[in-house]
């Protein structure tokens, strides 16, 4: 009986330090002769956008602006978006900024190709052609949408963050320049960082882990937990660096993995307008306690790059507690707010989590019964 697993990474990544400079080196070497650059005005007001666009003006590609890309993207917005590219005529994606951008950007490439309307594509392998190219340049270190074939975006009718599967939509290039996160604010990028950290350590215990993924997430959660505070907290550059890099490192390990219980339990929140990033980072702590029963083994490797010894169930503890310490270090919120999770929502958040479509694949089954205990868990309730 074949064993065989499969680590696919189409994306080119250039990193460093300033290694935005490569940006229309690579938009041209992806075929592009005009750019449609996707991001939000918060970073054209911050004057980050303007550190690409300089660059293209200075080569002479065109391009057109696109940042009207709120958080938490979804069908009104791509359609907004396809509408633009389609009447500048562009044959390219550069997507600045976190997730809300690049996920929309990558859907504007993916429907701007294939035609019809966002909601089509939801699920595995719907579009019938590839997406146009796509250079992601990630703003914070946490979606890590730049490696990956994952594209999540709210059905807006359903109040519901779906997602689109396809391996022909992983971004062209990834373009990782610490320097852009220099005026990111304390507060996004601790949500960023955490959602990065879920990333790693829902790879960990995904039935879907290999290998290739656990030596990536293993690597990245142990960064994360080091650096996360001083990437967040302070101007440093370098940590800045190593988190975004980081964050890639984890997003290529659930990429091929597919993630666990924390992002199951995160999706649904979304309805209730919670960032993707928050309600992962609250709910990662309840998911690992979940887990320890039967994924010591994987998590333990995490404390050995951190120096730590001792046997497999001790070192997985000691992840946990790290986790706990880190989220009282940084102000990070450990509970879930009970006058926007009532009890009324549980049900109807039980019954979605059920239908995410990596539900199965955390390593410890979760049952509905479960998956309220870890929500009543996380309101203080139980």
């Amino acid at each position: 009986m074949s064993q065989a697993k499969l680590f696919f990474m189409p994306t080119r990544i250039v990193h460093g330090l300033g290694s935005i400079a490569a940006v229309v080196t690579q938009a041209r070497a992806a075929g592009g002769t005009k750019a449609c650059v996707c991001t939000d005005a918060g970073l054209t007001s911050a004057g980050v956008t303007a550190r690409v666009t300089d660059l293209l003006n200075e080569a002479e590609f065109p391009y057109v602006l696109f940042d009207q890309v709120e958080e938490d993207p979804g069908v009104r917005t791509v359609a907004a978006g396809v509408d633009v590219f389609k009447a500048e005529g562009c044959d390219l994606v550069i997507a600045l900024g976190g997730g809300s951008p690049m996920c929309a950007g990558k859907g504007i490439a993916l429907v701007a190709a294939n035609g019809g309307v966002l909601t089509d594509y939801e699920g595995f392998n719907k579009a019938a052609k590839a997406p146009y190219p796509v250079i992601a340049v990630p703003t914070t270190a946490g979606s890590g949408t730049e490696v990956s074939k994952v594209t999540i975006l709210t059905d807006e009718a359903r109040s519901f963050k779906m997602s689109i599967l396809d391996e022909r939509t992983y971004p062209t290039v990834a373009i990782l320049d610490g320097g852009l996160m220099e005026s990111l604010p304390a507060w996004p990028a601790l949500v960023a960082g955490m959602d990065a950290l879920a990333h790693a350590l829902d790879a960990v215990w995904s039935v879907g882990a290999t290998d290739f993924s656990d030596g990536l997430a293993a690597a990245s959660a142990a960064t994360i937990l080091q650096s996360l505070p001083k990437a967040a907290l302070t101007g440093h550059l370098g940590a800045k660096q190593r988190m975004l890099e980081a964050s890639t490192m984890a997003n290529m390990a659930t990429g091929t993995s597919l993630p666990g219980l924390a992002h199951v339990l995160s999706q649904p929140l979304g309805r209730l307008h919670l960032s993707h990033g928050l309600a992962t980072g609250i709910m990662l702590p309840y998911a690992m306690e979940f887990n320890l029963p039967v994924a010591s083994a994987k998590i333990a490797p995490v404390a050995r790059l951190l120096g730590e010894q001792g046997d497999d169930a001790e070192l997985a503890e000691s992840v946990l507690f790290r986790l706990w310490d880190l989220m009282d270090a940084v102000g990070f919120p450990t509970t879930l707010d009970p006058a926007v999770v009532t009890d009324d929502e549980i049900p109807l958040l039980v019954e979605q989590c059920t239908k995410v479509v990596n539900y199965r694949l955390n390593v410890r089954n979760a049952s509905p019964a479960d998956l309220e205990r870890l929500y009543r868990k996380a309101l203080a309730k139980e």
